[in-house]
């Protein structure tokens, strides 16, 4: 099959707008699970797979980008992610990353299985790391075997997210726990390891480990206390609590996490959890002082005395006169000099004379 342009939507476009995919497809497909897997290259994120969804597959398809959305880069190459989606043409697809063949092709293939130690330990050791990036993630991936591990002779990918479990459950609403991918990824190291499939009998896969020859293998699955002899722990325990941790195992490897994005999920982690309960503090101590305020405050409000109307200028009967409205200060009025009674007797007898002596000419006139 030769180049395809396919319309996809990115994960991390929010407006959902299509965008051109350019894919070289080489031919190859694989029907699994409902999905039509068709191996391609693209120049940009190299070699990836175009999932196309039967009817009813399509939850998974959703899984898958949710998990991308959620991890963001910090799976790195351990990790496949969805690269775009197109859920708006039937049938639905996405394009995700994929590398190398699945390890039950090169089980089935038996020509050079098992690997030599070297590839095996390599394998084994990027299998608990990616275990341990799910984990800090609070991802249950749900489905890890030999058909959802990639290898392309360097560097190991996990697979098919479809199934994952994101909020502690799985899509049929049973309890997610981290213990199931380790007793998944136990059946899957015993399988690298030793070239043979576990068997299926709990107590017979007990007693293959318990008598295996190889040290390092047993030591890894199954611990034990040199004193008492009991348990340490088991991966394939039955109560999923008693399985170690991909950090523990990886521990007893003696192996780093895989480069610095597991130191940033662990911080980036380990900070949202701190706010986390400083919020979650500071709330319970707003609901006790509250309720602490609550307890004291009457039940009910006393009622408050009427008081007097006060009518400016007028004082009242119990009290000091009432202030005065504010305004501007009064001007004082200028002083007027005082006149003496003498004086003004002296004026109204000139004034009557002069009235006389004018009442007189005029006669004298006439």
């Amino acid at each position: 099959m030769a180049e395809q342009t396919l319309q996809l939507v990115l994960p991390d476009n929010l407006t959902e707008t299509l965008v051109s995919y350019v894919v070289d497809f080489n031919g190859q497909q694989r029907h699994v699970a409902g999905m039509r897997h068709r191996m391609g290259l693209n120049a940009l994120s190299g070699p990836v797979a175009h999932k196309i969804a039967a009817p009813g597959a399509e939850p998974r398809l959703r899984r898958e980008l949710e998990v991308a959305r959620y991890l963001g880069p910090r799976g790195g190459e351990l990790l496949s992610k969805c690269l775009g989606y197109n859920f708006s043409e039937v049938p639905h697809s996405v394009v995700v990353t994929y590398r190398g063949r699945p390890l039950a092709d090169l089980a089935r293939d038996g020509t050079n299985w098992p690997l030599d130690h070297m590839l095996r330990m390599k394998i084994i050791t990027d299998l608990l790391q990616a275990l341990e990036l799910l984990r800090v993630s609070s991802i249950v991936h749900g489905r890890i075997g030999l058909d959802t591990l990639h290898w392309d002779g360097n560097t190991l990918q996990l697979t098919d997210f479809g199934q994952a479990a994101l909020s502690g459950r799985y899509s049929d609403d049973r309890p997610a726990h981290h213990g199931d991918d380790i007793d998944a990824a136990g059946r899957v190291i015993y399988h690298v390891y030793t070239g043979q499939p576990p068997p299926g009998d709990p107590a017979e896969l007990r007693r293959q480990i318990e008598q295996v020859q190889d040290v390092e293998l047993r030591d890894l699955l199954l611990r034990r206390d040199l004193v008492t002899g009991m348990d340490v722990d088991y991966v394939f325990a039955e109560e999923r609590d008693r399985r170690p941790t991909s950090r523990v195992l990886l521990d007893r490897l003696d192996e780093q996490p895989h480069g610095v994005q597991w130191h940033q999920v662990v911080a980036a982690d380990r900070s949202v959890r701190q706010e986390f309960w400083s919020l979650r503090e500071r709330q319970r101590d707003f609901r006790a002082a509250y309720a602490s305020w609550v307890r004291r405050r009457p039940t009910s409000r006393p009622s408050r005395p009427s008081r007097p109307q006060r009518s400016w200028g007028t004082p009242t009967e119990s009290g000091p006169p009432p202030r005065q409205p504010p305004g501007p200060p009064r001007r004082p009025a200028p002083k007027r000099p005082a006149a003496s009674a003498g004086k003004l007797a002296l004026l109204l007898l000139v004034g009557v004379a002069f009235v006389a002596l004018a009442v007189i000419t005029l006669l004298g006139v006439l």
